[in-house]
């Protein structure tokens, strides 16, 4: 009943920029370790979310960051929660630490 394998055309990286933010988190999560997980991440990075390599998830800048140092920075955060209930939700106050960031 379902396809098993993916379309030809979601191969174009072009395609993953059209996508809505929901639909890359989808593609990121249930699909690991497979071409469109990376086309999805580098989408997403480039809408400046940042992966937390510590919890999983990603994370995006909701405003400036109260404090920013050589090891991390601290502020309120948009996340999203892909394990509860599928949503972004905002973090006050948190401490992103540079060493859980992925940067590849």
């Amino acid at each position: 009943y379902y396809p098993s394998e993916s379309l030809a055309s979601l191969d174009n990286p072009q395609i993953f920029a059209k996508m809505d933010v929901d639909t890359l988190f989808y593609i990121f999560y249930y699909q690991p370790g497979t071409y469109h997980q990376y086309l999805a991440a580098r989408e997403l990075k480039k809408q400046s979310w940042r992966f937390h390599k510590q919890y999983l998830t990603w994370f995006q800048r909701h405003s400036e960051p109260q404090t920013i140092t050589d090891e991390y920075e601290q502020g309120a955060y948009v996340y999203f929660d892909w394990e509860g209930s599928w949503c972004q939700r905002r973090k006050n106050d948190f401490r992103f630490e540079y060493r859980w960031l992925e940067d590849n």
